[in-house]
């Protein structure tokens, strides 16, 4: 029986951050139709044959929704898929949003793994992202957390922030190994088009952090992840062990099958993909009715194939598998990037042996060039 995951999207936010640009929305007045709609769409799109070793609660803010919301969602999810016994159940969580029963009930409910959206050890910081938390409520909800047998907490840290110095950065790093989390993810911030920050930007009320400043930062990150033994898995995620790495996540890095359910959510399995309605209220008109959400989808083309193997494969710590590649395509990965890989070991940017292709730290830095250098040749 084939392995798949399972994303549920939760659009509702109290407020949306300043850099974010995902789907969201702060009118909770809709939670019971987008509820309806959802509970509908788990049902339509349970698929015979698959079991589910993952599940991810995304936003948004799932953390947002009470304690009935959820059990509606799971009994849903129970009744029409194969849940895999000791599945990942990942819930993305805002400081900000939660309380000791919320918790419980997670907990009742099966969810095993936290990703709390702490971003910043630094209100200042905080406000000019606009996130709803404090510091505080960090320190505070990895305690609860703790205290209800969570074993498995991920923390989300963001760096490149307008203003935020060196020690800051690594004074946030160093808070957050204080609590001995499994996992780590610490991004870069984006400047995304239409977001307050990127409005901030072009009226050049904020300036971004220097590049050289932001590498030096990811140089920080890489050193003390590398000092506290962390695996660094992915470009931008660490795990304290193997067994904690994101197994949901892994899926779109490996180009495992995956399921999206709720507003503007996608979908991988087979080769093709596919999405749902861009807007929440779309989404729910078309549940209503009893249309499919679907809003348009695609069949990969053998060149979009090897594109995704080299963006995804650069990304994760073990590289672009040659064997796997030269199995799946119907070129050899030496003889195609020959040229291309030669003069980026001789930057030094990455290294190439017999079985794989992967950055080194000095490479990770440079990876959408990188990858676009070599997709070029195609």
């Amino acid at each position: 029986m084939s392995l798949i995951g399972l994303y549920i999207h939760i659009p509702f936010c109290i407020k949306k951050c300043n850099y974010c640009n995902f789907i969201s929305i702060s009118n909770q007045s809709i939670v019971p139709d987008y509820l309806n709609a959802l509970t509908r769409e788990i049902h339509l799109k349970s698929r015979y044959g698959y079991q589910v070793d993952t599940i991810y609660f995304g936003g948004g803010t799932p953390s947002i929704l009470n304690g009935e919301d959820f059990l509606r969602i799971c009994k849903a999810i129970l009744t029409h898929w194969q849940i895999q016994k000791n599945a990942e159940i990942t819930i993305e969580v805002n400081p900000g949003t939660i309380t000791i029963d919320k918790i419980h009930t997670w907990k009742m409910l099966g969810i095993n793994r936290i990703n709390l959206g702490a971003q910043s050890f630094h209100d200042r910081h905080l406000q000019q992202l606009g996130r709803i938390h404090h510091a505080k409520e960090v320190d505070q909800a990895i305690h609860w957390f703790k205290g209800a047998g969570f074993e498995n907490i991920g923390l989300d840290l963001m760096y490149g922030i307008p203003g935020q110095t060196q020690k800051e950065w690594t004074n946030d790093l160093l808070q957050a190994m204080s609590y001995h989390p499994q996992h780590l993810s610490c991004y870069a911030l984006t400047y995304e088009s239409g977001t307050p920050l990127y409005q901030q930007l072009k009226k050049k009320q904020i300036s971004s952090l220097p590049e050289r400043t932001v590498r030096h930062m990811m140089n920080t990150l890489f050193q003390i992840m590398a000092e506290h033994q962390y695996d660094h898995y992915e470009i931008s995620n660490f795990s304290s062990d193997i067994q904690f790495r994101s197994q949901h996540n892994q899926k779109y890095w490996q180009g495992k099958p995956y399921i999206g359910l709720g507003a503007a959510s996608h979908s991988f399995v087979d080769n093709k993909r596919f999405w749902n309605c861009s807007t929440v209220s779309a989404y729910i008109k078309a549940m209503r009715n009893g249309y499919n959400p679907v809003e348009n989808h695609e069949t990969l083309t053998i060149e979009q194939q090897m594109i995704e193997s080299i963006f995804l494969g650069l990304r994760h710590k073990e590289g672009i598998n040659i064997y796997e590649f030269d199995t799946r395509f119907p070129f050899r990965f030496k003889d195609l990037f020959s040229d291309v890989l030669n003069e980026l070991e001789q930057e030094g940017y990455l290294e190439v042996s017999t079985s794989a292709c992967r950055l080194n730290d000095k490479g990770k830095f440079y990876l959408d060039s990188i990858c676009q250098r070599l997709v070029n040749i195609l």
